[in-house]
């Protein structure tokens, strides 16, 4: 474990949004308040809109009308550089064609690095990993495949997290420090204040309670890389939370003045394994491949011991056909309160265990999905107090749920939510996804081996029909085994999101992180400056055949699992040891060069003229220094073609009624004004109504 007398200094933000400036400026202030000289960096949560000319404003996700300059343009040019180190993953309202040029991660001007799609990088004695993009499901299997110029569909879903970047971070098998990505953990919200959250922002709460909130591919990450602290943005509000792993409980601790009230927590001990009769059933109940952990591992009936809460499970279809007489609603709150009061880690502090995977099913698996409950009305809401640029349908829209495991049928629509304190800009129904993207999911209810009979005698039903009319069976991989590596040692993670400058909770918070993951040749002289992680280039050395660009057509190839990738990555670390380490090229280069035109005030920001693709410098060094294709390099006479015949096509049945000036483009739901299905003003507002 790395040890430091002096721990390194964070600032840690929230959504930047072009803000530099005051971001800066209000470091200098808190350092001098807290005693510091300065910070060893600044971590922003996103959307850091890197904007170098009114063209890359084109590539941003938002209406026009509400594009700002920001100060990114003078941080590109020169005429400013950052004061501090600063590193940052990207949001849902980023320059995604500059961010594209840098998917391995790069400067995007002097002093400011991002991250890129996904990456493990060291600072002093910190290893620091981070994912860009917030999440959607129905993209999440697809290849990068957007490619300037973008079309309506592109400039939206080119900013969603992709498999194959996070089985990557998947692969990772030593202790890291900080993890950072810009939306939250699916489920983080029921490890801190929940109550409190839920009054800030009373959309959340059905969010929550249905399995929507949250990024369900950052789950998986923090489950597996278990780092100390996990930084988050995106939703606008500050909002802290302790995450245990390893089936462990917590109790309090003594509280710091300059941490968050929801840190202050410890390891207890152990939490009493599941019983032999459970372990089986769990055993018995293989997810298959693909399904992700999306909730928090509790369960919507669990109260009082292991027995009681296993009885729940084994009774919760007779709860249900019992209460069929009775409103769907006020059952769905009554089951899920008992969830909540299972939970409850604030307000009164009474350090309850959190149930863990070993334990129970998905909490989102059980209730959101079963149809006796049917769904929850819909709730009207104004906004009259603020503009949320950067939460949008890719955050909130109620038809995108959690995960469904494939072969499970029957899954009722999810209610339709609207948060009372967020407007829509985007305006878009990215949650419907493309017709194809769903298409090969069944998704039936299932609960502990209690199944809903409705869905039996449909499939029985379906299985007299004649093939030519049955649903096409998709193959899926055999399900890869996984195993839990003993190098990451770290029990409770610390999470943090923060709101954005000049909103009301505060946005930035000044942190010490005691390190603790373990590194060779750790740099302990400051200023500290960013290095390489080897496992890291090993990994990306791995993956680096299997990256597909521009075409969508082109599956992810298939996962082969931890033993195999392990021996490939074991491999590379002896290629990485022998060309980089021993060699002295660990170090990230400083090799910032400017790859588009900077700011020319001539060209309005409300330009609809894209910009063409550029080739980046640090891209074709990295991909030089670790000896893998550079399939970013395109040549000038490809990029004036591509960027002559404009975006492709839109998929068939796509449409985003809010989305500048996009227009209602086929069947399917609608977000024109107050919805086309209810006559709204085309273009304004969030609409929910369905297109005619």
């Amino acid at each position: 474990m790395s040890e430091t007398l002096n721990p390194p200094r964070l600032a840690v933000v929230g959504c930047a949004h072009g803000s530099l400036d005051q971001i800066y400026a209000d470091v200098k202030v808190e350092c001098e308040k807290r005693g510091w000289d300065t910070v060893d960096a600044v971590i922003l949560g996103g959307d850091t809109q890197t904007l170098r000319n009114s063209n890359d404003a084109t590539c941003i996700s938002m209406p026009a009308k509400y594009r700002k300059l920001g100060d990114f343009p003078f941080y590109y040019s020169g005429q400013r550089v950052a004061p501090y180190l600063t590193i940052f993953v990207s949001g849902n309202h980023e320059c995604s064609n500059y961010l594209y040029e840098l998917y391995y991660g790069g400067w995007a001007c002097h002093n400011i690095f991002f991250m890129g799609a996904a990456n493990v990088l060291r600072l002093g004695p910190l290893r620091i990993s981070g994912m860009s993009g917030i999440w959607k499901g129905y993209d999440y299997r697809k290849p990068h495949y957007e490619r300037l110029p973008y079309n309506d569909d592109e400039l939206h879903s080119v900013y969603h997290v992709r498999e194959l970047d996070i089985r990557k971070l998947l692969q990772v098998r030593t202790q890291v420090d900080v993890g950072l990505s810009h939306d939250w953990i699916r489920g983080i919200e029921f490890y801190g204040n929940a109550d409190d959250l839920f009054r800030k922002k009373r959309g959340f709460r059905e969010d929550a309670l249905h399995g929507r909130l949250g990024n369900a591919a950052a789950r998986e990450v923090v489950e597996r890389l278990r780092p100390a602290y996990w930084f988050s943005a995106h939703l606008h509000v500050m909002f802290a939370a302790a995450m245990p792993h390893g089936n462990v409980s917590l109790r309090k601790t003594e509280l710091s003045a300059d941490q968050p009230a929801e840190w202050a927590v410890e390891i207890a001990g152990p939490v009493t394994p599941p019983s032999p009769s459970l372990a089986q059933e769990k055993k018995n109940d293989v997810s298959p491949k693909g399904s992700l952990n999306t909730g928090p591992r509790v369960s919507p009936l669990a109260t009082g011991d292991e027995m009681t809460r296993l009885a729940a499970w084994n009774t919760f279809q007779s709860v249900a056909n019992k209460a069929e007489g009775e409103s769907a609603l006020s059952l769905r709150e009554r089951l899920l309160q008992g969830e909540h009061d299972n939970i409850r880690m604030h307000t009164n502090h009474e350090w309850k265990r959190l149930s863990t995977h070993e334990d129970t099913r998905h909490f989102d698996d059980a209730v959101v999905h079963h149809e006796s409950f049917g769904a929850p009305k819909k709730l009207k809401v104004e906004n009259d107090e603020e503009i949320q640029l950067d939460l949008s349908d890719d955050d909130h829209d109620s038809t995108s749920t959690a995960p469904v495991p494939q072969g499970m049928l029957g899954s009722p629509k999810p209610a339709k939510v609207q948060n009372n304190e967020e407007i829509d800009l985007e305006s878009g129904d990215e949650s419907m996804g493309s017709p194809s993207a769903n298409a090969s999911v069944n998704m039936s209810t299932t609960i502990d081996g209690v199944g809903d009979s409705r869905s039996l005698v449909d499939q029985a039903i379906r299985n007299k029909l004649p093939a030519s009319l049955s649903r096409p069976v998709v193959p899926t991989a055999q399900e890869a085994k996984k195993t839990f590596p003993a190098t990451i040692h770290n029990k409770i993670t610390r999470f943090l999101a923060l709101d954005k400058p000049g909103n009301r909770d505060p946005y930035l918070k000044l942190i010490e992180v005691h390190p603790i993951s373990d590194q060779e040749n750790v740099q302990c002289q400051r200023p500290y400056r960013l290095q390489y992680d080897k496992e890291w280039l090993a990994i990306t050395r791995v993956f680096a055949s299997d990256l597909h660009l521009g075409d969508p057509s082109v599956p992810i190839p298939a996962d082969l699992g931890e033993e195999e990738y392990l021996k490939r990555i074991l491999e590379e670390e002896d290629w990485v040891e022998e060309n980089l380490v021993k060699k002295g090229l660990m170090d990230v280069p400083f090799n910032f060069q400017r790859s588009a035109p900077k700011y020319d005030p001539a060209i309005p920001l409300s330009t609809t003229e894209q910009p063409m693709e550029y080739s980046n410098l640090q891209t074709s060094e990295f991909t030089e220094l670790l000896q893998i294709p550079n399939k970013f390099e395109v040549s000038d006479e490809e990029r004036l073609a591509r960027h002559s015949a404009g975006p492709r096509p839109m998929a068939p049945g796509h449409f985003h009624g809010g989305r500048g000036n996009s227009f209602w483009r086929g069947p399917g739901r609608g977000r024109g004004g107050r919805g086309g299905g209810r006559g709204g003003r085309s273009g304004r507002g969030r609409g929910r109504g369905r297109g005619q």
